[in-house]
């Protein structure tokens, strides 16, 4: 089985404001960025993903992360993937972290 050991949120953000690219009416200063993530086990695997954002933002995304993270380690891949509804629940039903 495989667990998850650790999971490393990382702030990327690219200035595309200096020149202005990417910018429209509705986004005129863009400042192209990812909360990129390493999901870290205790085999080879490792899982990578992201969530795009403009610029401004990108650290709450990731200190989401960081706050979910205890909830995810620890578990095993096989265990959420046999049981997604719980394994779900368990993310969005935090007594603390719900609103």
């Amino acid at each position: 089985m495989t667990t998850i050991r650790n999971i490393v949120p990382y702030d990327l953000r690219f200035p595309t404001s200096e020149s202005l690219a990417g910018s429209d009416a509705m986004h005129p200063d863009p400042d192209y960025s990812a909360a990129y993530v390493c999901v870290q086990t205790d085999g080879p695997l490792t899982g990578y993903g992201l969530t795009f954002t403009i610029g401004r933002g990108t650290e709450v995304i990731c200190a989401a992360i960081t706050a979910l993270a205890p909830i995810v380690v620890g578990h095993t891949l096989e265990e959420i993937v046999m049981d997604w509804p719980t394994f779900w629940r368990r993310l969005t039903s935090d007594s603390q972290l719900r609103w």
